[in-house]
C-alpha cells in the first residue's frame, strides 16, 4: 500500500499554521449503507479506511455508487446505516457545514457574476473571516494554482481548465481536513483533462490533504491514485494500489474492468499435474509453471476461469527466440496500429467469460454462445508485419495466467 506521507506536516506548509497538535484527518466508513425509497440500494455495507493524506480514486462504472459515497462523506446525503468518521469525530449527524470538508463538483459550480477573487474566498467571507485574512488565504490559493493574472476576470472569461482551478482554489481556500472531488475534469477535452489530472495529482501531493477523487476514467484511477477502490453495483469489490490492483485482481469483475483492452477472461480447464501443469484453452494448449503448494493445484482436472492480460501475448516473428510450447497459430481479424504499439484482434475457440455488472449475492456472470471462435484481444510489437487476415503465431507468456473460481468469480491463488 503506498500512502502519502506527513499530510498535516505538509498543510502547515502553506497554511502557516501550527499543526503539531492536529488529529491527523482520516476518513473512515464502518458498514456504510445507503438504500433509496423503493428499496434501491446503492451502497452497501462499505467499510474503508482513508489515512491522512492519502489520494484515494473511487472508480466503477455508472451506477455504482461512487458518487453516492462522496455525497454521504459530504453530509448532502443521509446515510441508511453505519457510521463515518472524519478525524476524531463521527459525522453521521454534523451537518455538511460543520463537517471541515471541501467539495469539487464536475461542473465547477462557480457564481458567473462575482470574480475570480470573489468564487474563492466566497466561503470565507461567509464564515465572517477578518477581510485581510481572506485576501491572504485568496492570494495563496491563487499563487499554487497560477490564478495570480486572473483574480479580476469573471467565469465567463475563463477557459475550462481556468475555471477548474478557481473551483480548486474555493476549496484550498478553506484549508479543510479533507478534499471530496466528484469527476471534477469530466467537462474537460481529451488533451486538457490529461494536463489538469497530473497539475491535481502534484497539488494534492504538495499539500497533503486527505482526498477523495470519483471517476469513471481507469487512466485518470490508475496515474492518479495513492490506492484506487474498485465498486461495483454498491460493494466495494477490491481497494490496493494501482499496479497491485492491475497484477492481483482479486475476482474476475476487478479482473475484467481494470486495464484498456480489457484482460481476456475465457473459460479453460487444468490438466497434467501440479508438477507439470497444462492450460487448456479450446484446441490451444499451454504448459505453465509448477503450482504444487497453492490452491491452483486444487483445480487440476477442473474447468476454471482463465485470464490472460492482452500484453502478456506476443508476435512470434518478433522474437530472437520464441518457444514453440507456448506458441498457438490463429487469424487476424482486426489490426488496429497505434504507432507504438499494435492492438490485434483474433480469434480462438475457448468461450468467452463475460463479467455481467450486477450483482447480488454473488458475481453474476455469462459465457457467450457462440457459433464459430470467440475474438479475444493482443496488444503486440509494432514492428509485427500482421495484416487484417492474415495468419500469426501468438505465443503466450505462460507465468502470466491468472486464475478465477468458475461459481464464485474469486482469484485463485
Amino acid at each position: 500500500m503506498v500512502l502519502c506521507p506527513a499530510g498535516s506536516a505538509r498543510r502547515a506548509q502553506w497554511t502557516g499554521e501550527d499543526t503539531t497538535d492536529e488529529k491527523m484527518a482520516e476518513v473512515r466508513c464502518d458498514s456504510v449503507g445507503k438504500t433509496y425509497a423503493g428499496g434501491v440500494e446503492a451502497v452497501r455495507a462499505l467499510s474503508l479506511d482513508v489515512p491522512d493524506g492519502e489520494f484515494l480514486v473511487l472508480v466503477g462504472p455508472s451506477g455504482c455508487g461512487k458518487s453516492t459515497i462522496l455525497r454521504m462523506l459530504a453530509g448532502l446525503e443521509t446515510i441508511t446505516t453505519g457510521s463515518i468518521h472524519i478525524g476524531d469525530r463521527c459525522v453521521n449527524d454534523v451537518a455538511p457545514k460543520d463537517r471541515d470538508v471541501a467539495m469539487v463538483f464536475q461542473n465547477y459550480a462557480l457564481y458567473p457574476h462575482m470574480t475570480v477573487a470573489d468564487n474563492i474566498g466566497f466561503a470565507l467571507k461567509l464564515a465572517k473571516l477578518p477581510k485581510a485574512e481572506i485576501q491572504d488565504r485568496v492570494q495563496k490559493a491563487a499563487a499554487i494554482l497560477d490564478l495570480n493574472d486572473q483574480l479580476d476576470r469573471k467565469p465567463g472569461q475563463l477557459s475550462g481548465g481556468q475555471r477548474q482551478r478557481v473551483a480548486m482554489g474555493r476549496a484550498i481556500v478553506r484549508q479543510p481536513k479533507a478534499f471530496l472531488m466528484d469527476e471534477p475534469l469530466s467537462n474537460l477535452d481529451a488533451k486538457l483533462r490529461v494536463a489538469m489530472r497530473a497539475e491535481i495529482a502534484s497539488l494534492q501531493r504538495n499539500l497533503g490533504v486527505t482526498t477523495l477523487y470519483v471517476t469513471h476514467d481507469q487512466v485518470e484511477a490508475m496515474t492518479m491514485g495513492d490506492r484506487v477502490a474498485v465498486l461495483n453495483k454498491g460493494y466495494l469489490m477490491q481497494v490496493d494500489s494501482p499496479q497491485d490492483l492491475y497484477d492481483s485482481p482479486e475476482n474476475v469483475f476487478v479482473a475484467g474492468f481494470i486495464g484498456s483492452p480489457s484482460m481476456n477472461l475465457m473459460q479453460g480447464e487444468l490438466s497434467g499435474t501440479a508438477e507439470s501443469p497444462v492450460v487448456k484453452l479450446g484446441s490451444v494448449s499451454i504448459g505453465i509453471p509448477s503450482v504444487e503448494g497453492t490452491g491452483i493445484a486444487d483445480y487440476i482436472g477442473k474447468s476454471l476461469v482463465v485470464g490472460l492480460r492482452p500484453e502478456d501475448m506476443e508476435d512470434a516473428s518478433t522474437m530472437d527466440d520464441a518457444p514453440a510450447e507456448h506458441t498457438f497459430v490463429t487469424t487476424a481479424r482486426l489490426v488496429e496500429s497505434l504507432g507504438s504499439e499494435i492492438i490485434l484482434h483474433f480469434g480462438l475457440d475457448a468461450e468467452p467469460y463475460i463479467v455481467v455488472d450486477a450483482i447480488d449475492e454473488e458475481v453474476e456472470a455469462v459465457f457467450a454462445i457462440a457459433e464459430d471462435d470467440a475474438t479475444f484481444v493482443a496488444r503486440v510489437n509494432p514492428r509485427s508485419q500482421v495484416r487484417n487476415g492474415s495468419e500469426i503465431s501468438l505465443v503466450i507468456d505462460a507465468s502470466r495466467f491468472h486464475f478465477f473460481d468458475l461459481a464464485s468469480g474469486e482469484a485463485i491463488r
